[in-house]
């Protein structure tokens, strides 16, 4: 056995001390391991335990945002119920007043039911008065016009006894006092009546009807006596009553007016003939183009209807030559085609048209169409004052009468004198003059206006029952402008001549042949 040197330990005992240290080791390494199992236990379990947490957080996370959405609904619903509180309210107040109000309407309602009531009765009442009102006033209107259709047969028994008498004057030679009366009773009678039969041209009140037909009455009467008084014969030679040999002349006829129609399609022509003279309008035809255009500037027609197939060059071609010439350019034009399509579309605006067959409304709507537009030219062309001179009071009133419609001022002078100065100082359009007046006669006045200078170009026209002699044509000749004898033409022929003498009333005053 090895010795060990004196102060070292022993083999022995460094074996021993290191299998006490392996020991020491192996038990500090067991419980290094204990404690390192221990802290991978502990280390697991905190592991667990955080993943628990974060979870508990994010579940927290999750409740708060919960617990806020719900404190949002929360606070919404109690927002909500206070408004359905305050709409409970309003409905239960709105229902309080729906109550009282259903109570007042019922009130009211049994109150208008009892009105109705009453009314309905009161109503009855003066329905079987309104009736028996309407009854009477319907009788009143039946005898209005049955006594209407007897003055107007009255009415046209005088002008036929006129036209009788003026046929028996023409057989006989009178003076020219006997004359002149007959003719003024003559023209009261027929220039009334016209006037009254014409409705439509002049509309007259119940007053002037009954003053037109006393006029038509005396003068009747006057004529009468003064027939009765000739009848009994010449009182001395100054009074002539030989038969003359020359036949009676006619009476005038009131013209209608008159539309040209230019087609050789007898169809047509035929259908347009029966459909206007009917409502007695005046037909001319036309057989070409140059026929047609020489009758319009001629007849001066209140319209014209064109066959679009009018030979030699066809209605459009006319229609282009009527609106360059002067004379025909204003004449109104209808256009009659078998279709719409043969309308030219340049010309649209230009003229009328009507597709064939005619309809009778459609013509006859135009044709008072162009009558109202004549009824305006005429009357914008007519004189705005017009002066009468004439002692006879029934001839005032006449033309008073006849210019009615035309809406002239009309001024009345009496006597020639009073004539002369309201002539100088008014300055009408037109002077209407009788010849035969007592003081101061119609050719006094004639030569007084014509010396004054602002008078010397006013239109005079003479309208007198006078006898015209060659020495009295000499003596007005150059100072007037037509020269009329009363009751010798219609009421539309006179209308005419004021018509071209408002037309010509700037131009310089020129002689016109007497009517």
């Amino acid at each position: 056995m090895t010795t060990a040197p004196p102060g070292q330990p022993s083999l022995e005992e460094m074996l021993a001390r290191g299998q006490e240290f392996l020991a020491q080791l192996v038990t500090l390494y067991q419980g290094m391991a204990r404690a390192q199992a221990d802290q991978q236990t502990e280390l697991s379990r905190t592991r667990r335990a955080t993943a628990e947490g974060d979870r508990l957080k994010t579940e927290a996370e999750r409740l708060g945002k919960e617990n806020e959405a719900l404190h949002a609904e929360h606070l919404a619903l109690t927002a909500n119920q206070a408004s359905q509180e305050s709409r409970l309210a309003e409905l239960t107040e709105q229902g309080e007043q729906l109550k009282a109000l259903h109570a007042h309407m019922a009130e009211q309602t049994t109150k208008l039911a009892a009105e109705w009531s009453a009314r309905r009765e009161t109503l009855a009442a003066d329905n079987q008065r309104l009736i028996a009102e309407v009854a009477q006033v319907r009788s009143t209107l039946d005898l209005s016009l049955e006594r209407e259709k007897q003055w107007k047969a009255q009415v046209y028994k005088l002008q036929d006894g006129v036209r009788t008498l003026r046929a028996a004057a023409g057989l006989v030679t009178l003076t020219a006092e006997q004359s002149h009366h007959l003719a003024s009773q003559l023209n009261a009678i027929t220039g009334f009546a016209e006037v009254l039969l014409d409705e439509a041209g002049n509309r007259t009140t119940g007053d002037e009807r009954h003053e037109f037909l006393q006029h038509i009455k005396d003068s009747g009467a006057q004529l009468a006596d003064y027939v009765r008084h000739l009848s009994a014969g010449p009182k001395d030679e100054h009074t002539p009553m030989q038969t003359e040999t020359a036949p009676p002349a006619a009476a005038p006829q009131s013209p209608a007016a008159t539309v040209l129609v230019a087609a050789t399609d007898p169809p047509l022509r035929e259908r347009v003939e029966s459909f206007l003279r009917r409502d007695g309008y005046q037909i001319e035809f036309a057989g070409n183009g140059e026929e047609a255009l020489e009758m319009a500037a001629r007849l001066q027609p209140l319209a014209m209807m064109i066959d679009a197939e009018l030979a030699p060059t066809g209605g459009q071609d006319l229609i282009d030559q009527l609106a360059g010439e002067a004379r025909t350019k204003d004449i109104p034009v209808v256009l009659v085609a078998r279709n719409v399509q043969e309308q030219p579309g340049s010309s649209i605006g230009r003229y009328d048209f009507l597709s064939k067959p005619i309809n009778r409304q459609q013509l006859m709507q135009m044709m008072v169409k162009y009558e109202l537009l004549a009824d305006r030219r005429r009357a914008s062309k007519m004189p705005t004052s017009v002066l009468v001179v004439d002692d006879d009071a029934r001839n005032t009133r006449l033309v008073e009468a006849m210019l009615k419609p035309f809406n002239i001022n009309v001024l009345v002078a009496r006597d020639g004198a009073a004539g002369i100065k309201l002539g100088i100082a008014r300055k009408p359009d037109l002077i209407i003059l009788d010849l035969m007046m007592p003081g101061v006669d119609g050719f006094e006045v004639v030569s007084a206006l014509r010396k004054d200078v602002s008078a010397s170009q006013i239109p005079i026209l003479i309208y007198t029952a006078k006898t015209i002699t060659p020495a009295d044509r000499e003596r007005l000749q150059g100072s007037i402008q037509s020269l009329i004898r009363k009751g010798e033409i219609s009421k539309e022929q006179f209308l005419e001549i004021i018509y071209r003498r408002g037309e010509r009333r700037k131009r310089p005053a020129a002689a016109e042949p007497a009517a």
